[in-house]
């Protein structure tokens, strides 16, 4: 049921409100899926980072996962556990962007491809260290596949592109 200018379930368009994400964290052993994403892109050009992306209107985040790994990789990966959030504040009044982080183990079909995000490819965990990566990155590999909570990161812009990001495991 709806009220005269607000949507269904009360949605206050003057309220907070968040824009849906995904990233996904695709294993094979000790073997992380990376995207090299693409020198023309305007966030990150260069660096890696896990699958992931928009959530399309009428679209739920688990269809959203699958999606971008598929697009981004040429994979489709086995089924996906929710292991995490992540607020990221944009700065904006009243938007932020709500990550929804899931985990696939290597139960897929697909080859390799690349894509216009960029090149997919394997990564040994122990080579991490040597990839140019999303600063963030590390501490989410780690809270996703080194523990088994739930976790919720709260990541704040700081001055000189740095990040505050507060870490709460449930």
């Amino acid at each position: 049921m709806t009220t005269p200018g607000f949507g269904a379930y009360g949605a206050d368009p003057s309220r907070y409100q968040f824009i849906p994400r995904v990233l996904v964290i695709v294993t094979d052993h000790d073997r992380v899926l990376l995207i090299r994403r693409a020198q023309h892109k305007r966030l990150w050009p260069g660096k890696c980072n896990a699958p992931g992306g928009h959530v399309e209107s009428g679209e739920d985040p688990y269809a959203a996962a699958l999606r971008e790994v598929s697009e981004e990789t040429g994979l489709t990966p086995g089924p996906l556990h929710l292991r995490g959030l992540i607020v990221n504040v944009t700065g904006l009044p009243k938007l932020d962007i709500l990550v929804f982080v899931y985990q696939a183990e290597a139960n897929f079909d697909g080859e390799l491809s690349p894509g216009p995000e960029g090149e997919p490819l394997w990564a040994a965990r122990s080579e991490l260290a040597g990839l140019d990566l999303l600063a963030d990155l590390p501490q989410i590999l780690a809270l996703t596949l080194d523990q088994p909570r739930f976790f919720y990161l709260y990541k704040t812009p700081g001055p000189h592109d740095e990040e505050h990001i507060e870490t709460r495991l449930v």
